[in-house]
């Protein structure tokens, strides 16, 4: 039934984007969205995992404006690991020039904007809940001069359901024994961009995040509390990306059970990270100079993340990503090498933490082709 869903909705998305139906300019809003297919090669399941191409998703997506409004929504079905989830949805009000107020599923104002990476499977920060994260509350954005301002209040993750882990965003999860939820969160971000270098643009800025973390067995209220310093650059071609980001959770855990550890879900698993650490991410970007009909990006990348846990259960977790993306009219295709040790994305246990499973250095070979409208 939902293999039946998802041809359906690829022959409606094929067939209202056609001149032979409807028309673009006669919607009231902008329809987007992708089709995709992923290659995924992984060392440390050979001899058990079978290469192939399979339909990895589908996204829908809707943008438009109204008076002094505009709202934008997105919609994704992943067939590969069998789930469909909201991105966001959100509806922003335009005060004026200068400020704007957001409400509903929308990105949480924490770190390098909008990705602190450029690889298909992002950094470590995306896996602890700190790149592209979408919570439900309200922010507010206001803009003076080479300044960018964002502050937020966030009442819950986007489906106020911590035991529910087929999601986007990655959350803090009810595993079924570390039972934690997020009940409040608040972030302001500040960013500044000029010109420093000739020839050059450097944003610089700085995040923080506090939150309330409830435990759902005594029902009791920790905390959490993350900062973020972020740079990005760009000279010419190149850009360079560097984060740095500290982050602490207090836990009220039942007796007995450890706090140095708590759960986080998202693509339906839950795994375990550190409750305290740091993570370094480093990204070397190269927009290739191109001279062909049609490719309208080329773009190759080195990117590096280490998450560092605190506790004395702590161990370091790291990514690095080498890859290139590249657009052709519809199409858009990512190559990237991935190199994880003690890494959950990469066969490891959990994220910053010495526990029991593959702690050794994997690698995975990953092709995602897709078609976008």
């Amino acid at each position: 039934m939902k293999k039946l869903s998802l041809s359906l909705l690829l022959i409606i998305s094929s067939v209202a984007t056609s001149s032979g139906l409807v028309l673009a300019d006669e919607l009231p809003f902008t329809l987007s969205g992708h089709a995709r297919v992923n290659y995924g090669h992984q060392d440390w399941l050979i001899p058990d995992f079978r290469d192939g191409f399979e339909f990895e998703s589908f996204k829908l997506g809707v943008a438009g404006e109204s008076d002094q409004f505009s709202y934008k929504a997105e919609y994704r079905w992943y067939e590969n690991v069998d789930f469909n989830t909201v991105r966001f949805a959100d509806l922003t009000y335009h005060f004026n020039e200068r400020t704007e107020i957001t409400g509903g599923i929308t990105q949480t104002p924490f770190g390098l904007q909008p990705f602190a990476s450029n690889s298909f499977w992002f950094s470590v920060n995306y896996y602890l809940g700190f790149e592209d994260d979408y919570d439900a509350g309200v922010k507010i954005n206001h803009q003076r001069g080479n300044w960018d301002f964002q502050a937020a209040y966030f009442m819950n993750d986007e489906y106020n359901d911590a035991a529910k882990f087929a999601r986007y965003s990655f959350d803090v999860a009810d595993d079924g024994e570390f039972r934690n939820s997020e009940d409040g969160q608040y972030n302001v971000r500040a960013n500044y961009t000029g010109r420093f270098i000739r020839g050059g643009t450097t944003e610089i800025g700085a995040s923080y995040q506090y939150g309330n973390i409830l435990n759902l067995d005594t029902s009791r209220s920790g905390d959490m509390n993350a900062f973020a310093l972020h740079m990005r650059h760009t000279q010419n071609d190149i850009k360079l990306e560097l984060q740095y980001i500290d982050y602490e959770y207090n836990l009220e855990a039942p007796e007995g059970q450890a706090d140095d550890r708590l759960a986080l879900s998202s693509f339906t698993f839950p795994f375990l990270a550190a409750a305290n650490g740091q993570t370094y991410s480093a990204n070397l970007i190269y927009s290739v100079p191109y001279d062909f009909d049609h490719i309208e990006s080329l773009t190759c990348y080195s990117e590096f993340s280490l998450a560092k846990g605190e506790d004395a259960s702590g161990k370091n977790s790291s990514q690095w990503v080498n890859g290139c993306s590249l657009g052709w009219d519809k199409l858009f295709m990512y190559v990237d090498s991935i190199r994880g040790k003690n890494m959950w994305f990469s066969g490891g246990p959990g994220i910053g933490l010495d526990i029991d499973g593959l702690q050794d250095t994997t690698h995975r070979l990953n092709i995602n082709l897709g078609i976008y409208f």
